[in-house]
């Protein structure tokens, strides 16, 4: 079918380059297309891709720019063969000799790829079935839909080189409604994730694909969406926990990526990438970026090229920059780079602004419904209680992967919500421990069920609950088994994400039940699980209430574990 077509196209060759609007889907197309015939049998076939390429690209230079940035991705794959290697000279150093109106790489690498042509290189097959993914399938119940898919469709070393092209299909093409980002719908980065791992035993389509992931970082704007950037950032961010590796590797390969993917427009590329996260973190798509950057699960060198690159979002670091002037990145093409959005402010992006101008493109496979305008609001960072349940609603979807004696327990105490059910369950818990995973389902079952608890505030009579365990709170509980148990504390940390005032309500426990200073130590161990410091995380958990103020062996055991700087800085918060 390739054949027949170019053959089609160099026989109609006066035909086509009389269509604009078709030059530019058939270069897309074909520089898609040449990596995959690198071999003897195709050469001849190659050559011929590869000289209609270039005869359109140097006597339609204006009509082929109207591809945007994915352009520059689409050359730089076949760069090595020696026609496009002169075409890049001259890109780079003659730009002229292409079009008197072309000033240069930055002219392209400023221009958003449409939709259309990254929908083009999809067959209608892969595209319902990757809208059936994304739209309807539940997150925990995945699995056998993408070993169907695999089999289906990336079965084969070669078809593994379509990877690349739905990673750029997923992030600029199937943006979701309010309605399933708030639903426990299977969600973009999780689809990202599985299908970078099955190119890995490939390193030239890995590399591809993580660039594909990447793309739009490198050249972000104030008017780019926001949402062809969140499978990347929250892929990170979500395999921290249990793909550590996953996690690593994308930040390597970001960080290596902006000094050496254009070497011209470094400067340029640097700038867009920062601002690229200041927009994520004003926009909440993540709420901070500490456990990111400096997580002990990452290795020290790459700890140390995270801080060189992104110095300015470490705590210590200055505010980050939001702008990037036309004198710094020494080109005379505009290029806006400044953000104005406040970080208090709630995003609301309407369907409307999804879809550009050069966008106006409904397919006739997708399966997304109705054609409303839906808002979509951006978590912030403030919790509130849909997050929670959200959070508890992934959890119980995801409750078939813990142990069954587990699962047991947990099914149990949500039906009594008494101490003696919670005291099985945590030791059962502690049995599945070594499954950092198990925790991380736990957590937020654990923050929906003991909700009504923390929110009733703190009371322990020493003499009824401390010491009579059927007369405990479950929170107490939670505390006791804490205390003597590192994988209990480790869920404590957990459950602060969904339940802020469990430092609080640690400390209170602790005060209340203490005969020696040595009980606040599982405190401080509970502190030193957290990348803040010590004083930030006691002015944090002292905040919710003052019935702690003025106890001397809390003020004993902070003083303790702090420095006279940290210190000078508590007592002036």
């Amino acid at each position: 079918l390739v054949e027949s077509l170019l053959h089609l196209l160099l026989d109609n060759r006066s035909w086509l380059e009389s269509q604009p609007a078709l030059i530019d889907s058939v270069l897309y197309t074909y520089l898609s297309l040449i990596p995959s015939h690198f071999t003897a049998k195709l050469a001849a076939l190659r050559e011929q891709e590869t000289g209609l390429c270039v005869s359109l690209l140097r006597s339609k230079f204006m009509d082929c720019i109207q591809i945007g940035r994915d352009l520059i991705r689409l050359l730089q794959n076949v760069a090595r063969i020696p026609e496009f290697s002169e075409l890049w000279r001259d890109i780079l150093q003659f730009p002229e000799r292409l079009s008197p109106h072309f000033t240069g790489i930055l002219l392209l690498a400023t221009k958003r790829t449409s939709r259309r042509f990254i929908s083009g290189r999809i067959t209608p097959e892969l595209e319902i079935k990757l809208n059936f993914l994304l739209s309807k399938v539940k997150f925990g119940q995945h699995k056998k839909y993408q070993e169907w898919f695999q089999k289906k469709h990336l079965s084969s070393p070669e078809s593994l080189e379509m990877i690349p092209e739905l990673i750029r299909y997923i992030c600029c093409v199937i943006h979701p409604t309010n309605e399933i980002l708030g639903s426990d719908i299977l969600p973009r980065w999780a689809v990202v994730g599985w299908l970078l791992s099955l190119c890995q035993v490939n390193p030239v389509i890995s590399s591809f694909a993580k660039l594909a992931l990447f793309y739009d970082w490198l050249f972000y704007s104030e008017s780019d969406n926001i949402m062809n950037i969140e499978p990347g950032i929250l892929l990170m961010h979500h395999s921290l926990r249990s793909h550590h590796v996953m996690t690593a590797s994308l930040l390597d390969f970001i960080c290596r990526l902006i000094p050496s993917y254009c070497p011209a427009l470094d400067k340029t590329v640097e700038c867009s990438v920062k601002m690229a996260l200041t927009d994520i973190l004003q926009k909440g798509v993540v709420p901070s970026f500490d456990t990111l950057f400096d997580n002990p699960k990452l290795d020290s060198d790459l700890k140390a090229m995270l801080k060189a690159t992104f110095f300015e979002f470490y705590p210590q670091g200055i505010t980050p920059q939001t702008s990037c002037s036309i004198e710094e990145s020494n080109f005379a093409d505009q290029f806006a780079l400044d953000s104005s959005t406040p970080e208090d402010t709630v995003i609301t992006i309407s369907d409307d602004e999804l879809v550009g101008e050069d966008d106006e493109v409904t397919s006739a496979f997708s399966d997304v419904e109705g054609n409303e305008a839906e808002v979509f609001q951006v978590i912030t960072e403030g919790r509130n209680e849909d997050d929670s349940n959200s959070s508890a609603g992934d959890g119980w979807n995801r409750i078939t992967e813990l142990p069954t004696e587990l699962q047991e327990k947990l099914f149990s105490f949500r039906e009594e919500r008494n101490s003696k059910q919670l005291d099985e369950c945590l030791e059962q818990l502690q049995k599945s421990a070594q499954n950092e995973g198990a925790l991380m389902i736990v957590a937020p079952l654990l923050a929906d069920l003991l909700s009504d608890d923390f929110g009733a505030g703190c009371s322990l009579d020493h003499e009824a609950d401390a010491q009579s365990r059927s007369n405990e709170r479950n929170y107490h509980c939670l505390f006791r088994h804490a205390i003597s148990s590192s994988s209990i504390l480790s869920l404590l940390v957990a459950l602060h994400r969904q339940q802020p005032k469990v430092g609080y309500f640690f400390l209170f426990y602790l005060q209340k039940t203490g005969r020696s200073q040595d009980l606040f130590l599982p405190y401080s161990k509970y502190v030193g699980m957290f990348s803040e410091p010590f004083a930030t995380c006691v002015c944090r958990d002292l905040k919710f209430h003052d019935k702690i103020c003025g106890v001397a062996s809390l003020l004993n055991m902070i003083v303790a574990n702090i420095d006279p700087v940290q210190l000078s800085k508590l007592v002036h918060k």
